[in-house]
């Protein structure tokens, strides 16, 4: 299962639909074609060329547009469904984006075969070129930086919303799941983490915990258990990741890293700073009391710190606010700085969507025109 398969017409008409901005695709190249001809069959691909994007329709409208038999359509969509290559929910079948989207749900259950080893070596390779630095035009505060907590509990007034213990008070549910999806693509790909383990997955809260725990792709926690699993989670110096929400929310809490996760690897690479909320908090440096150890360089997943020679050098621009390098000082020269400039999380995710919506639409249709361009 792991040697390439040819390129059939229908994998060709299929990555057109995956190259679609509103999935925020690629655009179509020799890699992406690759990748689609692993992924699907090309029967499966002449199939999936009737799903919709996002929200579920029902086997039988799948079948009709189609033109396929219920019962030939329903083996090829369910064989689609095992392989989390599509999505499967009650209300029907749908297809995700490749990445976010397709990416988490095909490896969070943690699933381990020669097939899943080079999807993973395609997706990183195509994620590599860069092609989502042509989504990242707007800024919109997507995903928020949940800090530190004893880097900023001094000011615990005014941080409440942007606490994990905040987080793991407002809900009776939680889970985690059974490996972080970055960290098992890339010791797939031949480079394992250097923070932490594939089994380090991301922390989920609300309904969202009690569906990955029914598909088997995590495991309840309680909230001592979510406790203990956070402060481990910083000792690695990982970087918690959440959509920008008020803690009442169901969500997932990403704990990155610099070497596997693309997120970061956006932040750092690609632009995807602009989807960050600008942190309430930013580090201050006090070089005065700053002895140039380098510590902070170590533990620090965007770069913002660096050594000239034996001098520390700070880039405030590439601070996230994660308050990791504040633990890291020995000489107690950082601490955190609230910034007047933050974005604060949305109340729900009905007015998160709507506040992210026109920047996301606004990015698609550049890119669309873009590549409309001779």
């Amino acid at each position: 299962m792991d040697e390439k398969k040819p390129v059939q017409p229908e994998h060709a008409e299929l990555a057109k639909v995956f190259s679609s901005v509103w999935l925020f695709g690629p655009p179509v190249s020799e890699q992406l074609l690759e990748l689609i001809s692993h992924l699907f069959s090309p029967r499966e691909a002449g199939l999936a060329l009737h799903l919709p994007y996002y929200i579920p329709r029902s086997l039988n409208r799948i079948a009709r547009r189609a033109k396929m038999p219920p019962g030939e359509a329903a083996a090829l969509l369910d064989a689609m469904a095992k392989r989390r290559v599509i999505l499967s929910t009650k209300r029907g079948y749908a297809l995700l984006p490749l990445i976010p989207g397709m990416f988490e749900y095909l490896l969070m259950d943690g699933s381990d075969s020669p097939w899943h080893r080079r999807y993973a070596r395609l997706i990183n390779a195509l994620y590599a070129t860069g092609y989502t630095s042509g989504y990242s035009t707007r800024p919109s505060p997507v995903i928020r930086n949940i800090p530190l907590q004893s880097a900023v509990e001094q000011k615990s007034r005014v941080v409440d919303a942007d606490l994990m213990s905040r987080m793991i008070a407002s809900h009776e549910h939680m889970a985690v799941l059974n490996v972080c999806q970055c960290r098992q693509s890339q010791l797939f790909s031949g480079s394992p983490c250097s923070r932490a383990s594939v089994e380090d997955g991301c922390l989920v809260f609300g309904s969202f915990a009690l569906s990955v725990a029914a598909a088997g792709s995590g495991r309840m926690v309680s909230r001592k258990e979510m406790h203990a699993i956070v402060r481990e989670r910083w000792k690695k110096n990982l970087v918690f990741m959440a959509a920008n929400l008020e803690p009442s929310n169901d969500n997932a809490v990403c704990t990155c890293c610099d070497c596997c996760c693309h997120y970061i690897e956006s932040i750092n690479h690609y632009g995807g700073r602009v989807s960050l909320a600008r942190p309430h908090f930013l580090a201050r440096i006090d070089e005065g009391l700053c002895t140039g150890c380098g510590l902070c360089v170590r533990v620090c997943n965007t770069n913002a710190h660096g050594l000239q020679g034996s001098s520390h050098v700070f880039y405030p621009d590439k601070c996230i606010g994660c308050g990791l390098c504040v633990e890291a000082c020995r000489q107690r020269a950082i601490t955190m700085e609230e910034n007047p400039l933050h974005d604060p999380p949305s109340k729900s995710w009905m007015s998160f969507g709507m506040r992210i919506l026109p920047a996301g639409v606004l990015s698609a249709l550049k890119v669309m025109i873009g590549r409309a361009r001779p």
